[in-house]
């Protein structure tokens, strides 16, 4: 409930509710150090849609090859499809729209404004208690809040055909280079499409049965791009290298917490230290100082060797083939040395 203007509105800090949260914290931070961070991991060492596109075999656009394949040449529409209420002119092979509203609502809030809030109303404060168990106290207002919320979207995939090749159930396909289409309506009102013009020249890699290229999962996944294979293989390359490091910084961010969690009771202990005149708040601060710096410590010590052993599971078999290759290497070494 967020007070009145003029009023101001307190939270009472419980001792023992706030222990027995901290202690729940451990208990939370070890699951995400031990699964959590894990997972996000191995996903961010998972990134490798441009090594598998690199695998697919070039063939020509009128030739009858069946596997992972990429061809080039001009797409042509199993059927007429214009890009959506000819925003476009000429027919499209795919396109995703979107119509966005600039929406309002009148809410409560405490804090920092952002720009999409206008004041309507000055209120009272709201006050509680920081992990350093010190009153912290934020001006609360009434609101007028705006944000961009899409009320119209429309997306479509026409089945094509490139050369013999027919491409079939493209809904799910990656798509790499299609072209942008921006309009603000009105103060309120503004949309955007991604589209591609039926008719040009396309790039298309999938599981081909020599007449028919199709998704074939996550290692043969179907793929049309409008660039060529050296551009379309940078952009996968740059999205695999972004998508990994979002992923391990996140991972590494979830161990700095988890790790954070699991020395909370010993930061709420060190709270009722501070009520010690002049060194309380110290001795506090230092230690809470000292739980970080642990915290970090053991975290980039963990993330590393969670890497280590991610990356050695994920290359077992290549560090299985050079470990034998090195032992029959030293068993042909000492026999001739004999000899």
């Amino acid at each position: 409930m967020v007070p009145g203007a003029g009023q101001i509105q307190r939270a009472s800090s419980n001792p023992i509710s706030v222990i027995f949260r901290s202690i729940v914290g451990v208990f939370i931070g070890i699951l995400i150090i031990l699964l959590l961070a894990p997972t996000v991991l191995w996903f961010a060492e998972s990134q490798n849609s441009a090594k598998i596109f690199s695998h697919s075999k070039e063939v020509l656009s009128n030739s009858v090859v069946s596997g992972y394949i990429r061809t080039n040449g001009i797409a042509n529409a199993n059927n007429q499809m214009v890009c959506y209420e000819n925003k476009i002119s000429g027919n499209c092979l795919y396109y995703d729209y979107e119509l966005e509203e600039l929406q309002y609502t009148v809410k409560d809030y405490c804090g920092k404004l952002s720009e999409n809030q206008k004041i309507i109303e000055t209120k009272g404060q709201d006050c509680h208690r920081d992990s350093n168990d010190e009153e912290v106290c934020e001006q609360c207002y009434s609101v007028n809040e705006s944000e961009w919320n899409v009320v119209k979207s429309e997306n479509k995939f026409s089945a094509f055909s490139v050369g013999n090749f027919k491409v079939l159930n493209p809904d799910n396909a990656k798509i790499v280079g299609s072209d942008k289409y921006e309009r603000q309506i009105d103060v309120n009102h503004r949309e955007n499409m991604n589209y591609i013009k039926d008719g040009v020249n396309l790039l298309v890699a999938g599981k081909s049965d020599g007449h028919v290229i199709s998704d074939g999962g996550k290692k043969k996944y179907l793929l049309v791009s409008t660039k060529d294979y050296q551009s379309t293989y940078d952009y996968l390359k740059s999205q695999d290298r972004f998508i990994a490091w979002l992923l391990r910084i996140i991972a590494f961010i979830i161990l700095l917490v988890g790790y954070n969690l699991i020395f909370g009771p010993i930061s709420v202990l060190s709270n009722f230290v501070r009520k010690i005149p002049f060194i309380g708040k110290f001795i506090d601060g230092a230690v809470d100082s000292i739980i970080f710096i642990v915290s970090l410590i053991l975290a980039i010590i963990h993330f590393i060797i969670l890497w280590i052993l991610i990356m050695i599971i994920k290359n077992i078999i290549y560090i299985a083939a050079l470990v034998a290759v090195i032992g029959l290497g030293f068993y042909l070494y000492t026999k001739f040395k004999k000899k």
